[in-house]
């Protein structure tokens, strides 16, 4: 069986304290037809130092200043030189050693574009982590992000179709773009029933989730039906009120054996 090259690219910022162990998560894998790709945002601290210790591993390194992670993110698309492209960015890892021998050791459809499995979320507020993802249509992005871009493998030749990140989305350039594959070509994909990676839930879009959701409401006019659209706009007040609670009550017992309840079935 034909072994793809698979492109892990790492986007990083004054990451000295996280990108050893993401690179280590790459280079430990027992599928060994990849080469990695590092975006550094020119890092004012240590982490081009720690980076050099992977020098044998990487196949090419940027740094330099950008216009925030999606930017960096495309760049890393344009220097991949892999059939299949995997953002493993700094504080990310890989499930385990051998996933990558477990997604593209098996016979995949001639025309697959997008590859998409499971996470395992960490640091999750109340404690309780679980797994997350599923089987995706393209009015699953509706009303929520379905998908996390660390359980996803992408064909080079998706974003020649498709194009790259929208980086006027700061936040949310991703589901954006993982809206627009499924609108229009959503019979090129496919899910499979495997957790890739470890997904910090308390990133960028946590911190600032009301600002990721105004994105998600600009590119919702551009891509969902228009009373889906106006039904988010509406929605808009009760979210902002379930993330103060959220954030209010994280720690509190009822509410965390509420979520232990919730997630029952998909807790890790």
């Amino acid at each position: 069986m034909n072994k793809p090259l698979i492109s892990l690219v790492t986007v990083c910022f004054n990451a000295e304290n996280l990108i050893a162990d993401t690179l280590q998560s790459a280079i430990n894998q027992t599928y060994k037809n990849i080469e990695l790709v590092i975006v550094d945002g020119n890092s004012m601290d240590n982490t081009l130092n720690v980076v050099k210790r992977f020098e044998n591993h990487i196949g090419t390194l940027i740094s330099e200043s950008d216009n925030g992670i999606y930017d960096a993110m495309n760049k890393g698309i344009k220097a991949a030189k892999g059939d299949w492209v995997y953002f493993l960015n700094a504080g990310d890892s890989l499930i385990n050693n051998h996933i990558l021998d477990d997604v593209f050791n098996q016979e995949l459809p001639s025309d697959c574009l997008f590859i998409y499995g499971k996470v395992q979320t960490l640091n999750e507020p109340t404690g309780v982590d679980y797994l997350a993802g599923n089987k995706v249509t393209f009015s699953d992005f509706y009303s929520k992000y379905p998908i996390c871009h660390q359980a996803t493998f992408t064909h080079k030749e998706a974003f020649k179709t498709f194009g790259f990140y929208d980086t006027n989305y700061k936040l949310a350039a991703d589901t954006e773009w993982f809206a627009r594959l499924f609108k229009y070509n959503s019979n090129q994909t496919l899910f499979i029933n495997k957790t890739i990676a470890h997904y910090d839930i308390q990133g960028a879009t946590y911190v600032k989730r009301m600002q990721g959701y105004r994105e998600y409401l600009s590119f919702g006019f551009k891509h969902f039906p228009f009373f889906v659209s106006v039904k988010n706009v509406l929605f808009y007040p009760l979210l902002w009120l379930k993330v103060k609670l959220i954030r209010l009550l994280s720690n509190h017992p009822v509410f965390v054996a509420y979520r232990k309840i919730k997630f029952k079935s998909s807790q890790v």
